[in-house]
């Protein structure tokens, strides 16, 4: 019996890598245990190299772990690419020729079996792609897993979409896998899973768990171009909004897709876009608009590496900048920055309570890491769920005023707002300065208060924002400061470091802006050293830290950009070099 195992497929783009991972992940899950996932995939659709992590524990885990312990390798380059990462004790499964000839090298203790996916799959079914349903056989037998189960999952996948023949031959195909693999496998290399309970849990991406928040925080209307790794946000959308008489739109590119959403929320709908790399740049126009004229405006922007297009399929932090100081001029934004998938949820039902409440944009900024793996997570509670929508003023509200002023100059800064066409609430918006009507004033005096004005949302926005989450031994001396995806592989360091007799606390930030600096600052003073960790080369978020606190710690940096996400050890071994 084993707590936490690692499972890595690999292979060439179109082979069915990501297929046989999910598969095998939504097995995982439905067997009670814990998983996260790790795709690893290239931007183009064919040909290059791919990997697939699929993780199982005992215990909560966030991503990926330092080691794998069972390589299924459609090719013998994988193994090739991949064999450094598998653990002591690991199994490796190799769909190629030439496999005797990757024998264990001196000191590594692994197990290499040739198993012929591709042959046995041709022989039996007369096509290769039935290796996918194969490979599940070795998994299968190596971890015990319960084979009700898997029928369950193959027949889910196959059913509805091929019929009932194409599940018959898929289940054939796993007994098939599952009868060679038990010709090659000793019963020392099995790595038997205890079964436990599935309970009321889902499986679900950070981009599917936004969605799913804008849908249950009111969402109707959905404007986005398809870009890599934010398009499942839209493709989720796309099936499930118009059932509750929502709109999605396509557009023809990012220029449309935030003005179309301004459009919509102008109108009094709860509107959202989604983009990422470059179409977060085509979106900073409406981005000010929505800032200038005071409409709610949801943005999520899921991070890859840049510039430009980069590696659109890979992960970093590289774009907080971009949001904290992008557009043009000054106005209130609000940055939200989830770091779980349960976060992805909650903070979407919360960014729209927040434009609406303080009419501004609300940027949910998230990662490709998180944003496109899968995770467990418990049954969302919809009942907590409370739509807020600030000072919108209803039919007979405005049939009270005899002077509506859209702009009008308050104490908290926020105006009264009301939906085109109804009786009372004429007024003008554009994205010009303007008075409190709305009309274009260019006067000196008027631009210094409605300046002002704007800006005070965010002294009364800042008393119910999402606070920074300390985790781990608040006395602990050395601390960590990280901002989403980094969350996972901070938490598991920080047990790396334990064993070690290091004693550590992790401050995760979930507000970028308006900026914790109070709660940041009582952080750093309580702390003898201070180590911050990023996805992306200038540290773009302890530079955030530095500006806004004034501290006498000196902040340590641990960056990666090479456009994959964090291993534990990447973390705990430089702050136990430091310490």
């Amino acid at each position: 019996m084993i707590n936490d195992v690692s499972v890595l497929i690999a292979g060439k783009a179109g082979d069915g890598v990501l297929f046989t991972g999910n598969v095998l992940a939504k097995i995982l899950k439905r067997s009670g245990w814990e998983v996260a996932t790790y795709r690893d995939f290239p931007s183009n659709i064919r040909g290059e190299p791919t990997n697939y992590s699929i993780r199982a524990s005992l215990k909560r885990i966030y991503g990926r772990a330092d080691k794998e312990n069972i390589l299924m390798a459609f090719d013998c380059e994988s193994i090739l690419k991949h064999r450094k990462r598998i653990a002591p004790g690991g199994v490796v499964f190799c769909d190629g020729q030439d496999v005797a000839g990757l024998a264990p090298r001196k000191g590594e203790k692994i197990t290499f079996h040739k198993f012929p996916l591709r042959k046995l799959a041709k022989e039996n079914f007369g096509h290769e792609i039935f290796k996918n349903i194969i490979a599940l056989g070795p998994l299968t037998y190596i971890l015990n897993l319960d084979f009700s189960i898997i029928k369950e999952v193959i027949s889910e996948t196959f059913l509805e979409k091929k019929g009932k023949e194409i599940v018959r031959k898929n289940i054939k195909a796993l007994f098939l896998g599952m009868k060679e693999a038990k010709k090659v496998i000793r019963s020392e290399e099995c790595h038997t899973l205890p079964k436990r309970k599935n309970g009321a849990r889902l499986l679900l991406s950070g981009d599917e768990a936004i969605a799913l928040g804008a849908l249950a925080g009111g969402c109707r209307f959905f404007a986005a171009y398809p870009i890599c790794p934010a398009t499942e946000i839209w493709q989720w959308l796309a099936i499930h909004l118009p059932r509750y008489n929502g709109l999605v739109i396509q557009t023809e590119d990012e220029l449309a897709a935030v003005n179309m959403a301004l459009g919509a929320s102008y109108a009094g709908a709860r509107a959202m876009t989604s983009t990422s790399g470059p179409g977060a740049s085509l979106m900073m126009e409406g981005f000010s608009l929505s800032g200038m004229a005071e409409i709610p405006l949801v943005v999520a922007h899921v991070q890859r590496t840049g510039p430009s297009t980069g590696i659109p399929t890979k992960t970093e932090q590289g774009d907080l900048n971009q949001w904290l100081y992008g557009s043009h001029g000054e106005f209130p934004r609000i940055i939200l920055a989830p770091g779980t998938i349960e976060e992805c949820f909650e903070f979407s039902v919360k960014a729209f309570n927040l434009a609406e409440k303080y009419q501004c944009p609300v940027i949910l900024l998230t990662e490709q890491d998180y944003a496109q793996n899968l995770r467990t997570v418990k049954m969302f509670d919809l009942s907590k769920i409370k739509i807020e929508r600030g000072k919108l003023l209803s039919q007979p509200e405005l049939l009270r005023i005899k002077d509506f002023k859209r702009y009008e100059f308050t104490a908290d800064g926020v105006s009264p707002r009301a939906i085109p066409s109804l009786k009372n609430g004429i007024h003008m918006v554009e994205g010009n300065e303007h008075d409190e009507k709305g009309y274009r004033n260019e006067d000196p005096e008027n631009r210094i208060k409605m300046m002002k004005k704007r800006m005070r949302k965010l002294k009364k926005a800042s008393q119910e924002l999402i606070p920074p989450k300390i985790w781990g031994k608040k006395e602990a001396e050395i601390g960590i400061i990280g901002v989403g995806s980094t969350l996972g592989p901070i938490r598991e360091a920080m047990d790396q470091l334990e064993k070690k007799g290091i004693h550590s606390k992790f401050l995760q930030i979930r507000t970028l802006w308006p900026f914790a600096h109070r709660a940041v600052k009582r952080f750093l003073e309580k702390s003898r050293e201070v180590f911050v960790v990023e996805n992306n080369f200038t540290g773009q978020l302890s530079n955030l830290i530095q500006s806004q606190v004034e501290s006498g710690v000196r902040l340590k940096h641990i960056n990666k950009y090479s456009g994959r996400a964090f291993r534990p050890k990447e973390i705990s071994t430089p702050i136990q070099k430091a310490v």
